[in-house]
């Protein structure tokens, strides 16, 4: 889970992943990558966070705590295994856009979709791009998530094979939380 500010309330993005072996409580565990190789946790979520999250977002979105859980399969009772703190900015020139949520989606080879969801960054309600995004800080996602260097995969425990749309919409309970009626 990677925590990070936003216009309305602090925003917590939770990606699924595979460890590389069993993971213990207070250990930097490693991840497996689409790539085969392994990378430890507190590389893999700066990467993310400097390759492809920081350009999504303004100067003012400060990226906090990353933490990693083990969840049981059976119970889904979540573990607390290790965290770093990002202490990073934002890099995007744009400005913060209150209430809007965007999502990529990725078909993974499983079949099942990986959804990416960013909250308030700098993307207006009701973008719409299918198969491919602007020539912007979207491609960024895009390049990475489809690399041999992601490490985040889909709920099946497959990585992404494909990019399928881009989509932003207001939404309603950040909307509702700040106050506004209309949007």
């Amino acid at each position: 889970m990677l925590t990070y500010s936003g216009a309305t309330i602090p925003h917590h993005a939770k990606y699924p992943i595979k460890f590389s072996g069993e993971p213990a409580p207070g250990t930097n565990p490693s991840l497996e990558t689409r790539g085969g190789s392994f990378v430890p946790f507190d590389t893999a979520v700066n990467d993310w966070v400097n390759d492809a999250m920081d350009g999504q977002f303004a100067g003012e979105v400060s990226f906090g705590a990353a933490e990693i859980y083990a969840v049981d399969p059976d119970t889904g009772e979540r573990t607390f295994i290790y965290a770093t703190n990002i202490g990073q900015s934002g890099s995007n020139v744009g400005t913060t856009v209150p209430f809007v949520e965007s999502v990529f989606v990725f078909k993974t080879v499983g079949g099942h979709p990986l959804k990416i969801y960013l909250m308030e960054a700098v993307y207006e309600a009701d973008a719409r791009n299918v198969g491919v995004v602007p020539a912007d800080a979207r491609q960024d996602v895009l390049d990475f998530v489809i690399s041999d260097d992601d490490w985040i995969c889909g709920h099946d425990a497959t990585f992404p094979l494909v990019f399928k749309s881009f989509t932003s919409k207001v939404n309603d309970v950040l909307r509702k939380r700040g106050g506004f009626t209309d949007v």
